[in-house]
């Protein structure tokens, strides 16, 4: 009995990978292409770390957290079915972190370590301090509003996603998610101005 001879199909390049667009390397992904995954998480292993850094307010954990979520985009890979993939991966980021800190029974969000007591060497260095100071005032201003003002702060500005695409994220509709901002924006500016 004459078995058919089996041919193999080269993979495709990484330069040819490169140029495909999300839906199609998930389906490559799909199919098992490793090398069709390692491009989106290249693609977007920067944003998915942001994202986990700032809904849990630690960047080690946000890293960690990070590295969870693309095992479960690729566990998850056959449930993708098209029509946005960072809408997707943003959600599945987001419901990471989320279950997460209920796990862990987070209530606040964790702060930075404590200032030095250095004294800037330079005007730059001051600069630099000035800016860290303020990003510290906005996340810990930001750490006590309620979940769904945080969250839609979050999506929009740090994430930097349309209101159509939080709306695939959140379950939310329009309005709702365009009240939260708004609503959010004013809260976070009168804690900011509290502080002062």
């Amino acid at each position: 009995m004459a078995f058919p001879r089996l041919v193999r199909v080269p993979e495709p390049t990484e330069d040819a990978l490169v140029a495909r667009s999300d839906d199609e390397l998930m389906e490559l992904s799909r199919a098992g292409l490793r090398s069709a995954f390692a491009v989106l998480v290249e693609r977007y292993a920067l944003r998915v770390v942001n994202l986990c850094s700032r809904f849990v307010n630690d960047a080690q954990l946000g890293r960690e957290l990070a590295q969870d979520t693309w095992v479960l985009v690729w566990q998850g890979r056959d449930k993708y079915h098209g029509g946005g993939f960072v809408p997707w991966l943003v959600t599945l980021a987001r419901n990471h972190c989320r279950n997460d800190l209920r796990r862990r029974k987070v209530a606040q969000a964790h702060e930075r370590g404590p200032v030095t007591d250095d004294v800037p060497q330079s005007a730059r260095q001051l600069d630099t301090l000035l800016v860290e100071e303020r990003r510290r005032r906005v996340r810990a201003a930001l750490s006590q509003l309620s979940a769904p003002l945080r969250e839609a702060l979050l999506l929009r500005y740090a994430e930097d996603l349309r209101y159509d695409e939080m709306e695939a994220v959140v379950g939310a509709g329009e309005s709702t998610l365009r009240s939260r901002v708004h609503h959010g924006l004013k809260a976070l500016k009168q804690k900011l101005e509290q502080e002062s």
